[in-house]
Formats: C-alpha cells, structure tokens, sequence
C-alpha cells in the first residue's frame, strides 16, 4: 500500500510533466497528462481551485495549438488535392479548438467541403440545366471527397478563399479563363498559367493579373520583372495587400531596407495587413541591430493576432540584452512555456 501510494503520480506531478511537455511543443501527450491531472486532482484540497484553473488554461492552450497544426495541413491538403485528409484534418481542428479564430477557418472550409455540388458545372456557361435528367438526385448528394470528384471551380475556390481583404471576391470576378491559369500556376504549371495571364494582361490591365505574373517572374528567377510588375499593380491600386507584402519581400530578400521600412510604416499607417507589416518592421530593425525599436515594435504586437510570434521575438532580444527577468513575464504570459 504505502508503495502504491508513493509511485502514484498526483495532480501536481502530472501538471508539473504537461508543463514540460508543453515547453517541448509535444501538445498532444501535454492533454493527455493534463487529462490525468484532472482526475487525480483532489476537490478537498486548499489549492484545488488554482490548481484546477492552470490545469484547464494549458488544456486550452494546448488544444488550440493542436487545432492550429490541424488547420495549417488541412490547408495543404486542399492545395494538393488531398480532400480526404483535408477534412480528416478539419474536424480534428473543430474537435480540438476553443479559439474562436481557429474554429471560425475551419467551419468555412468545412462548410466549403460539404456543400452541394453545382448541378451545371460540366455545361460551362450554359445555365438551363436544371431540367436534365438526374440532376435533382445528384445535387441532394455531397461531394465525394477524392481529387477526381473536385472540380475545378470547387478547387479554385478552396485557394483563394484564404486571400486578404476582398480579394477571394475579385479573384473570383476574374472569369473562367483567370480561374485556369491560377489552377495552372498553383499545379505547378508556371509556363501555361504565363501565357494565359499575358494573354489576359494584353486585353487589360488589373494589379492581381500584374500580381499573379509578378509571382510566375519571382519563381523564375528575374527578380527585376517581378518588381517591375508589383511597382505596375500598385500604381493601378495601391491598396492591394499582397501586391504591398510582395514588394516588401522583395526588398528585404536583397537587403533593400531603406526602401521598405517606408512602405511598411504606410501599410500600418493605412492598415493594410498591419500586424504582418508590423513583424516585417519589428525584424529589420533586429536585423539592423536597432534593438530598442525592434523591442518598441514586437511590444506593441503583444495585443494582436501575431503576440505569440512577436512574443518569442521579444523574449530573444531581451534575454540578448540582459534584460532576463522581463523575458521571462514576456515569456509567462504569451508564451505559455512553449518556445
């Protein structure tokens, strides 16, 4: 008895281990622990209170970082044609997350995944096939989750969901013919999505056709058309947000800073993916060795969707800095012990 006693883990020891497991990112095994903990943990004792709300809190914590991972490869698997995986991957996500973020990406993809199939979608532009026979019986039915089944449409709409501000809209105003040469360009087929955004340029010029070439030039190689292109968009329109970032990008890969920082300022300024452009900020200064600004900069993020990546920023240039104990509040409260 008194050895049964003494090798059985209670509910401190099993907080104590998810904590580690937790600063090691090993999320899964952390709820599993934090489950345990649960269990053993003793209604009558004076710190049950306190020792039941940290257990809940990193159960959370590490739910939604479970819930994350699951939603990033759900993303992949949608953009490789993985739709069964994808929606495996979906309802773990769902399953797992408490953050309202998280869980509002993924009911969209869900929701994108479940819905009917159009009923017209092999009679390209012809809208009168409602009366064909069959048509009634097969809409009612979901879509079977495999790469053959997934048209094209449906394909396209999964990868240009996830775009910024109105884009997915715009992209999708684009037509038939923009819809291939996207396809083309995201299956790896840059040369056929070229000739279809050129031939679509020549008819008129748009900032995402001048974009999505710009992107088809950097995969090349010829840095300076890619430039010459996004500089192209934004003269059209200056608030495209990827055309912003892309350029941004661009410059900081060869060590242009004193041009970027300026469109990063006027991105925030006109909040155009302000916390993405306030990272871009926040890491030249490090990189330009400017420490007290890059701090200034990843603090101010502390109260965004990005605190956790601003957060391990922070904490590295302040440990750098001798300033250990505020990385370690930086850390406690961001962090969650997970580097």
């Amino acid at each position: 008895m008194f050895f049964s006693k003494l090798f059985r883990k209670d509910a401190a020891s099993c907080l104590e281990k998810a904590e580690k497991l937790l600063s090691a990112c090993n999320f899964a095994e952390a709820r599993l622990t934090l489950e345990d903990a649960r269990e053993r943990l003793d209604p009558n004792a004076p710190e049950s209170g306190t020792m039941a709300a940290a257990i809940e809190e990193k159960f959370i914590f590490a739910g939604n970082c479970l819930a994350e991972m699951n939603l990033k490869e759900a993303e992949h698997c949608l953009n490789t044609g993985e739709i069964d995986k994808a929606a495996e991957h979906l309802n773990l996500s769902l399953d797992l997350a408490d953050d309202v973020t998280i869980r509002d990406k993924a009911n969209k993809l869900s929701t994108l995944l479940k819905r009917e199939p159009p009923q017209s979608h092999h009679h390209g532009k012809g809208a009168g096939c409602g009366g064909c026979g069959g048509s009634v019986s097969q809409g009612s039915e979901m879509i079977d989750f495999n790469a053959e089944s997934l048209s094209d449409e449906d394909r396209f709409e999964l990868l240009i969901r996830p775009l910024p501000g109105n884009l997915p809209e715009r992209y999708s105003d684009l037509g038939e013919e923009f819809a291939k040469g996207y396809l083309a360009a995201h299956g790896g087929d840059g040369a056929t999505a070229q000739i279809i955004f050129e031939r679509l340029v020549a008819s008129g010029e748009n900032d995402i056709l001048l974009y999505e070439l710009a992107i088809l030039s950097h995969h090349g190689g010829d840095g300076r058309r890619c430039e010459s292109l996004l500089r192209r968009a934004l003269a059209l329109n200056d608030a495209n947000p990827l055309c912003n970032l892309s350029l941004v990008q661009l410059l900081t890969e060869s060590g242009r800073f004193n041009e970027a920082v300026p469109l990063l300022e006027d991105m925030v300024k006109r909040n155009i993916l302000p916390e993405q452009a306030g990272m871009f900020l926040g890491e030249i200064y490090r990189v330009r060795g400017e420490n007290d600004r890059a701090i200034a900069q990843f603090t101010q993020l502390l109260s965004s969707p990005l605190k956790r990546e601003a957060a391990e920023r922070l904490v590295g240039l302040l440990e750098s800095g001798g300033r250990s104990r505020e990385a370690a509040l930086v850390a406690k409260q961001y962090l969650k012990g997970c580097c």
